[in-house]
């Protein structure tokens, strides 16, 4: 594993140290905040998508997926945070565990990878022979 991986994966094992803090401390804020909207969207899209573009591809290939980490970070904290409503055991702290958990997880499971599927030609069936089959005389 790569240190983007592993510094993506414990970030939220960071914000969530830094409830610790009291709650106006700069540390704190700029720790949850930054963590809530960019790393689960980060997290996802890497196991999705794989790491992003290079340094060499523009500034377009490069500010693309950090906006698009954000839109799902954003749905992603949205859900989690409806889901503990509706159970009932909202807290910041729980969302944050459950965010940290979510993105953990997706940057450390390996990508499923499926084998390509061939639709070029249509799948051969075995040929029935029978008094249904062919033409009738």
């Amino acid at each position: 594993m790569n240190r983007p991986r592993w510094s993506l994966a414990l970030s939220g094992w960071v914000a969530l140290a830094t409830t610790a803090l009291p709650d106006a401390s700069p540390v704190r804020v700029v720790a949850t905040v930054a963590f809530l909207l960019l790393c689960p969207g980060l997290a996802a899209l890497w196991w999705a998508t794989g790491p992003g573009p290079r340094r060499g591809d523009g500034p377009a290939a490069l500010l693309a997926p950090v906006v698009l980490a954000g839109a799902v970070s954003v749905a992603l904290c949205a859900l989690v945070a409806e889901t503990l409503f509706v159970l009932g055991v909202f807290s910041p702290v729980r969302a944050l565990l459950a965010l940290a958990v979510l993105t953990s997880a997706l940057v450390l499971t390996p990508r499923l990878r499926l084998p390509r599927n061939d639709t070029s030609a249509p799948p051969r069936w075995p040929s029935r022979q029978g008094p249904l089959s062919g033409s009738a005389k």
